[in-house]
């Protein structure tokens, strides 16, 4: 891309010029003849821009952002359409978390210089987030025929398409980054990514082994390597992992993942003694270095290979049985894969002491509930809750188990005893609001969703449920749509919300409105059983028959077991509007 001389000299001029200023330092007072000239330079508007221009690099260099920023308005207030000074203003704004500002000036920039690929990058840069993925593919994609060397655009829209499962059009210019770029291995590995991710795996072993020779010590092509290996799984292909792993060795001598994996493989293709003792000195290891525990979590937990997780962590723990961190990653991978006997076996052996000992608590709970053991769940949640009085997540979950039992009385007690030492606290008085709204206490749970908003008037759940609870009741419906409102433009993606909008307006005999926003609200929430119900409801007030018949057995066939009432409420609906069409 060609530059104007102007532009290059106006790069490397504030190298000279700061230089010079070093020299100047010296002098305790600048001379008469300095002075003159800097008078002067004022006088002329055109060297007046680069006065100040220059003056704000001298200020970037002492890292004074505040006067580089003046300095660089006062360049531009002399020559407004200068391409530099707004570029590089807008750059220390953003440098300053004015994005606001920065984004302003950019959009300046390429209203002026649509081809200019700085002004274009610099504006990708700042609208990323908020920008349609479909306009950023269409600019980053105009900056590659600007300048087909550009890297870094090449990567962030390869990776777009893969994000977007798009490996048809991301094949189509990764081939044409290795075109431009055939000596950069990361071109080669993201082909490689590809090639895997359509299951054409010989031709992904060949980019990746290309990525070796021109970096031979990447490790994570190695990485990539074993795992085609163990895709397709042949005997041969045995010695030729381990051999890969040694290689591994051979550059990080004590690399976490491939210490895990070899041992996994060792205990898979059933060199039991191997596997054992790698397993074991690697649990001896966790036990004094963390990094060891995330790189396996990561590993095996966070990329959903439980099966494996349960190996890694139950054959760890041998090797420090003890363990309150391993006994918990132990526990979290067996529920995983649905053994909550097991799990719940390995949770209650985690010490109090250590930092996952309550959320362990919970899962206990939850998994006891799971096994349809509802009254051992309590039980445990009573008896951790003597240990722990103060605990509000403990206090919230047991009044949750309560509720779920229809013991109201008790959850409404245990609630109010935690307010006792956290007055305050928007958790435990929602939990006590929908409590008492269940218990049929509806003017109490009232008052305390308005000492919720009280507290915190842009709680969204509160708004929504204060609002919801007039709508229902069929009073206050302005108030009632102001507060939903409120709450409706604090989580405008949030579906019940929205179908608590939809939901007063239908109350207030505004159908159409109330079919806008109930139709937003059941798509976004897959036609909940209640927000479909409402949905059909407003359709049949809109003499929508056949879209309420719809709808209605869409809501039926989300109804869970317990909903009873409901699944007969909805079944008698779904029979006269039938009957309605019919006639």
């Amino acid at each position: 891309m060609k530059k104007s001389l102007v532009y290059i000299l106006l790069i490397f001029i504030p190298f000279f010029f700061l230089a010079g200023c070093a020299q100047l330092k010296q002098n305790k007072k600048p001379s008469e003849s300095q002075t003159i000239q800097k008078k002067e330079v004022e006088k002329d508007p055109a060297l007046s821009a680069n006065y100040y221009y220059l003056e704000s690099r001298i200020h970037m260099n002492h890292k004074d952002y505040k006067k580089a920023i003046d300095s660089l308005k006062k360049a531009m207030a002399k020559d407004p359409d200068s391409f530099v000074i707004t570029r590089d203003l807008s750059r220390l704004y953003l440098g300053q978390n004015n994005s606001k500002k920065a984004l302003e000036l950019a959009e300046k920039l390429i209203r002026k210089n649509p081809d200019d690929v700085d002004g274009l990058l610099l504006f990708v840069q700042l609208k990323k987030d908020a920008m349609a993925k479909k306009e950023l593919v269409e600019i980053l994609n105009r900056i590659l025929v600007l300048d087909p060397k550009n890297k870094e655009t090449f990567l962030r829209l390869a990776k777009i398409y893969m994000e977007g499962g798009k490996n048809p059009e991301t094949l189509i210019l990764l081939k044409k980054m290795v075109g431009q770029f055939p000596d950069y291995y990361v071109a080669w590995f993201y082909l490689g990514e590809v090639y895997l991710a359509e299951k054409q795996y010989e031709l992904a072993k060949i980019q990746f082994l290309k990525t070796l020779e021109l970096e031979p010590d990447l490790v994570e092509s190695r990485f990539q390597l074993i795992k085609i290996l163990n895709i397709q799984n042949t005997r041969e292909n045995n010695s030729k992992i381990l051999k890969i792993y040694e290689e591994i060795f051979e550059i990080e001598p004590n690399n976490y993942r491939a210490r895990l994996g070899r041992a996994l493989h060792h205990y898979k293709t059933n060199i039991k003694v191997k596997a054992a003792n790698q397993f074991m000195a690697l649990g001896r290891d966790a036990e004094s270095d963390s990094r060891l525990v995330m790189v396996a979590v990561d590993e095996y937990i966070s990329d959903k290979k439980f099966a494996d997780a349960v190996i890694v962590f139950s054959q760890m723990l041998k090797g420090n049985p003890e363990s309150s961190t391993l006994n918990f990653f132990t526990g979290m991978a067996y529920e995983a894969i649905e053994d909550f006997e097991k799990a719940v076996s390995y949770y209650l052996k985690i010490r109090p002491v250590h930092s996952q000992y309550k959320k362990a608590v919970l899962n206990i709970a939850f998994l006891y509930k799971k096994l349809g053991e509802p009254q051992t769940a309590i039980n445990y949640l009573e008896k951790e809750y003597k240990v722990l009085p103060k605990d509000i997540d403990i206090i919230i979950y047991l009044a949750s188990f309560y509720e779920k039992d229809e013991n109201y009385k008790k959850a409404i007690h245990l609630l109010k005893k935690g307010l006792g030492d956290f007055s305050e606290n928007t958790s435990l008085l929602f939990r006590l609001g929908a409590v008492q709204d269940k218990a049929g206490f509806k003017e109490d749970s009232i008052s305390t969703m308005k000492k919720i908003i009280k507290i915190d008037p842009k709680d969204a759940s509160a708004l929504n449920y204060l609002g919801y609870s007039y709508a229902d009741l069929g009073i206050k419906l302005d108030k009632a749509l102001s507060l939903i409102k409120r709450a409706y433009e604090i989580k405008p993606d949030d579906g019940y919300i929205t179908d608590s909008l939809g939901w007063v307006y239908y109350k207030k005999g505004e159908y159409e409105k109330a079919v806008e926003y109930l139709e937003k609200a059941a798509e976004s929430t897959s036609f909940e059983t209640i927000i479909a119900d409402h949905l059909g409801d407003a359709y049949q007030k809109t003499n929508q028959l056949k879209k309420a018949l719809n709808t209605y057995k869409k809501a039926l066939s989300n109804a869970k077991d317990e909903d009873k009432e409901k699944v007969v409420e909805l079944k008698k609906k779904i029979s006269a509007v039938q009957k309605k069409i019919n006639d």
